[in-house]
């Protein structure tokens, strides 16, 4: 990844030198950023501005015995990167040392076959690298704390979203939380009526679950939770229904035909006494 700032880098390796890695609270900002409720990422989003994220080197930047290294256009970082089952490719970030040395321990990082290297970036460029390798096909995120309880993982729109100084949902994360009283979730806009594709579907997946009494398809928009508008289906059924497990049934039967941004929520009211 080219660096592209002007930001001395402290270099460090796994051989027994010190390190200097400010660490701060960019560490619990990232926990606290896996709700992923829109507050919680503006709670990473200022934590980026003043802290380094730490990029594992897979090739040395340095020649042996220089401990610092002057970031400049021409300077170029090859580093570790994560992939899954797959095939996809995750550039990997770390908010301390500890981390990025228990990771390297983990998956045999080395440094071109020698000891293990890693370099601070100012947190905002090194996203900013990352995001210049993101395709969305095969470079498909940024892992921040691999391997971590604090593991989060950042698609490519949520990368941007922060390099830009931005806070947007993490919707993967917030949308396995119940809804909190405190919330407010609007009814949108009814705009473009929804594909027919996706009505017709709805309306096969009710009709076959006999514990649903009626229901109710419309447009909703959180503003903690959500990047756009979103359909939300509510369903009255029968007291006693498991909702989990109709919920799942539901979702399947919709497949494919949920339209942007390509989730729904669906709501339970229960049966009137």
């Amino acid at each position: 990844m080219p660096e592209r700032n002007g930001h001395g880098a402290q270099h460090g390796a796994t051989d027994g030198a010190t390190v200097a890695v400010p660490e701060g609270r960019l560490p619990a900002a990232i926990e606290v950023a896996r709700r992923g409720f829109r507050r919680d990422v503006q709670v990473l989003l200022d934590a980026i501005a003043e802290a380094e994220l730490i990029v594992p080197l897979a090739r040395p930047i340095a020649p042996p015995g220089v401990d610092r290294i002057e970031a400049g256009p021409g300077l170029e970082l090859e580093p570790h990167v994560l992939v899954d089952s797959d095939g996809h490719v995750y550039c990997a970030l770390f908010s301390t040392a500890e981390g990025v040395e228990h990771a390297a321990d983990e998956l045999g990082w080395t440094t071109d076959g020698d000891a293990f290297e890693y370099v601070p970036v100012p947190a905002r460029a090194a996203l900013q690298m990352a995001l210049e390798t993101l395709d969305d096909e095969r470079v498909v995120g940024v892992v921040l704390d691999a391997l971590t309880p604090a593991e989060l993982l950042l698609r490519q729109h949520e990368v941007a979203s922060l390099v830009a100084g931005r806070a947007i949902p993490l919707v993967g994360y917030v949308h396995d939380i119940p809804e909190q009283e405190f919330e407010k979730t609007i009814v949108a806009e009814a705009g473009d009526p929804p594909p027919p594709g996706f009505v017709a579907a709805v309306e096969r997946a009710v009709r076959a679950e006999s514990a649903v009494r009626s229901y109710r398809l419309d447009r909703t928009f959180n503003p903690d939770r959500d990047v756009e508008p979103h359909p939300t289906l509510t369903l009255r059924i029968r007291s006693g229904t498991d909702e989990p497990a109709l919920a799942q049934r539901l979702i399947a039967g919709l497949g494919e035909e949920v339209p942007p941004p390509g989730y729904i929520d669906i709501l339970f009211e229960p049966e009137p006494n």
